[in-house]
């Protein structure tokens, strides 16, 4: 029997091999269908599926469409690889990383800069760091940077670490603003009479900074300075001297040399300031310049921040309010020069205008931002973008007789911050939108919480309060 069955199957597989053999049935052979008779195979009726053709008109558009697409699919893969980049360097720390930036020789990290503001335009450069300079907890920074509209940048400076309530930060450093604007002085100043000169200032000096427990920290500073203000290089037709002329303002063009002590006093009960929830910012300062050039020179001047969040109904959504003054009181006989003036300058800035914008004896300023988080790598406290708008309102003035709510003036915008992973804050980029101008910023530091070593990052003390 199954000797039988055996032969079945060969019997029954050699002709299944055989009929593979077979020509094809139909070829050459019309066949009827439900549609009709189908005819003969032949190179006529036999369809061969390939790419259309495309229409003339077609091609002439596509033409622009990918050259205007270029500088797009650039940025594109430029981002690409600079986060790819930033991530294997640990900034976002993922996988962690001790210190963020390339490793060079001596224990330094390079890390490239990159910045966006109305004042400097776009701005590069490199930053470099030394951890654990001469000891544990100590650091030694570095910055060198140009920009697109002229600008010029080399600071640095050292941080000692004197124990856990002490520390010592030494910083010097030169910048030059040959595009500064200048519109005139106090809140009347107007967008048309816009003009240009050159700022340079130099600065060297030493801070202590105490921690006293209970969130506060005391800080005395004191530092040289020299500022001159020039006719630009650059725009001369629209140099201040020309546009300003016979109504120059004090100390244009000249040079200001002069120390300035400074104490402050900041408390910071906020623990994180990537998403704080609640709790408080304040800050208050007083200091005293003395000129030591052939002028008498001598002014006061006092600041304050306060600042407080408030949680919102839905998870990480968070108010920001803000607001800050500052006031000059001059005890020379000599009038305040342009570039000793008080200004609006970041962090007390006005962000739909260009820091820089507005000179006074005075300033205050209102902010509100509202925030909350669009995306997030793990969870909603971790590292991710949040989105924010902000209002801004403000002025500056020489008496405070001038302080009225038709003097202000008002600003807003929106933008996106990037946050770690342990909820602080890493950069920002926003629009901010006034009367007179579009602001475009990108940065890695805040108006809020702005608080850090100042003359150890290359801070110019000559522009804030």
């Amino acid at each position: 029997m199954r000797f039988f069955l055996l032969i079945l199957f060969l019997i029954s597989g050699s002709q299944a091999w055989s009929s593979a053999d077979l020509p094809d049935s139909t070829a050459g052979v019309s066949m009827q269908s439900h549609w009709g008779e189908r005819p003969v195979r032949a190179d006529s009726t036999t369809a061969h599926f390939a790419e259309q053709p495309k229409p003339g008109w077609e091609k002439a558009v596509l033409v622009p469409y990918h050259i205007l697409g270029i500088p797009f699919r650039i940025v594109d893969h430029a981002g690409h690889e600079t986060i790819k980049m930033m991530d294997r360097w640990g900034i976002f720390d993922m996988p962690p990383s001790e210190h963020v930036g390339l490793p060079l020789p001596y224990g330094v990290y390079l890390l490239p800069s990159i910045s966006i503001s109305g004042l400097e335009g776009f701005s590069y450069g490199l930053n470099f760091r030394r951890p654990d300079f001469f000891g544990q907890g100590n650091m030694a920074f570095m910055t060198v940077s140009s920009s697109s509209r002229h600008s010029d940048k080399l600071a640095g400076g050292t941080y000692f670490n004197m124990g856990d309530r002490l520390g010592l930060q030494l910083g010097a450093g030169y910048s030059e603003l040959p595009l500064t604007r200048y519109y005139g002085l106090g809140y009347r100043s107007s967008a048309g009479d816009k003009s240009y000169y050159n700022r340079m200032s130099r600065w060297g000096g030493a801070e202590l900074d105490f921690y006293l427990g209970r969130q506060l920290t005391l800080e005395f500073r004191t530092n040289y300075s020299t500022i001159e203000a020039r006719d630009s290089r650059y725009e001369m037709d629209e140099g201040l001297s020309v546009v300003h002329e016979g109504n120059l303002p004090y100390g244009f063009p000249g040079e200001s040399n002069g120390w300035t002590f400074r104490s402050v006093l900041v408390r910071d009960a906020t623990i994180i300031d990537g998403r704080p929830q609640d709790h408080g910012f304040q800050k208050a300062s007083i200091s005293f310049f003395q000129s030591t050039d052939k002028t008498d020179l001598s002014f006061i001047q006092y600041s304050f921040d306060v600042q407080h969040f408030f949680p919102l109904w839905y998870t990480e959504r968070t108010l920001g309010l803000r607001s800050f003054f500052t006031r000059m009181h001059n005890m020379g006989t000599d009038d305040i020069p342009l570039t000793r003036m008080t200004t609006m300058y970041h962090p007390n800035s006005l962000r739909g205008f260009s820091d820089l914008r507005f000179y006074g004896e005075g300033n205050l300023g209102l902010s509100a931002e509202y925030r909350w988080p669009i995306w997030a790598t793990k969870n909603r406290k971790g590292f991710g973008i949040d989105a924010y708008v902000f209002s801004d309102s403000g002025q500056v003035f020489d008496r405070t007789s001038e302080i009225a709510i038709n003097h202000l003036e008002f600003s807003a915008g929106f933008g996106v911050r990037l946050i770690n992973n342990d909820g602080d804050f890493l950069g920002r980029f926003e629009l901010g939108f006034s009367d007179e101008e579009t602001v475009v910023t990108l940065t890695f530091s805040q108006s809020f919480q702005h608080h850090e070593r100042g003359l150890l990052y290359g801070k110019d003390p000559t522009r804030r309060p």
